[in-house]
C-alpha cells in the first residue's frame, strides 16, 4: 500500500471492518481486551485513559468496567471545539452522545498534565489503521495527535492502540503532525513499537 492516500486507506480498512459479524468482533474483542489488560504498563499505569469505542472499533466497555472497579483514577474524552480534553468519571458518570457520534462525558475534573515523573498514566488510542512502527491513521480530526504531542511533553505516558488484525497495514501515511502509537494489540499478538 506504498504511496497510498489517507483518503483511500480509510476507505479499504472502513470496508474490512463492515466485513466482520457481529460475533467476530465481539470474539475479536474480548481477546483484545483480555490481553490489553494483562500487559505490565497497564496494570503499573495509576491513570487511566479510555474512551467509549464506536460500533465498529474495539469494544472497551469491559476494560473500562475493570478501570472503574478499580482504584486507578479513569478519565474519559471530550472534545472541546479543537482541543481534546480528559475528564474523570465513574460509574455515575452521564454521557451524551458528540457531534463525531462518539459517547462523551458530560461533566467531570479534568486531566492536568503534570511535570515529569507524573505517575504513569496510559491513553488508549482508536483508530482506523496502524503499521508495525507504530503509525497510526485516525479519522481525520487530529485531536489525538495534538493531545499526544503535548502530553509527551510531561512524560509518563504510553499511547496503545486496540485494533483487530485487519487493520494493520504495512505502512500508514505520515506527516510532520502526526502521533505514533507506543503498543498495538490486536487478537492474534502485540506489537511493540515504541517504549515498552
Amino acid at each position: 500500500m506504498k504511496g497510498i492516500t489517507k483518503e483511500r486507506l480509510r476507505a479499504i480498512v472502513r470496508e474490512r471492518l463492515a466485513s466482520l459479524s457481529l460475533d467476530e468482533r465481539e470474539g475479536k474483542s474480548n481477546r483484545i481486551a483480555e490481553t490489553v489488560a494483562r500487559l505490565d504498563v497497564m496494570r503499573r499505569a495509576e491513570r487511566l485513559l479510555l474512551h467509549q469505542a464506536l460500533p465498529s472499533e474495539v469494544a472497551t466497555e469491559r476494560l473500562l468496567a475493570e478501570a472503574l472497579a478499580g482504584e486507578r483514577r479513569v478519565f474519559a474524552p471530550r472534545v472541546d471545539g479543537r482541543r481534546l480534553t480528559f475528564l474523570e468519571i465513574g460509574a455515575d458518570t452521564r454521557w451524551q452522545r458528540s457531534a463525531l457520534g462518539v459517547l462523551e462525558p458530560q461533566a467531570g475534573e479534568q486531566l492536568a498534565l503534570a511535570a515529569p515523573g507524573h505517575p504513569s498514566t496510559v491513553v488508549l488510542v482508536p483508530g482506523l489503521a496502524f503499521d508495525e512502527q507504530g503509525g497510526r491513521l485516525g479519522r481525520g480530526g487530529g485531536h489525538y495527535d495534538d493531545f499526544l504531542r503535548e502530553a509527551r511533553r510531561h512524560g509518563g505516558i504510553v499511547a496503545i492502540a486496540m485494533a483487530f488484525e485487519l487493520q494493520v497495514v504495512a505502512e500508514v501515511p505520515r506527516e510532520a503532525h502526526d502521533e505514533p502509537v507506543d503498543v498495538i494489540v490486536t487478537e492474534a499478538r502485540v506489537i511493540e513499537a515504541g517504549v515498552l
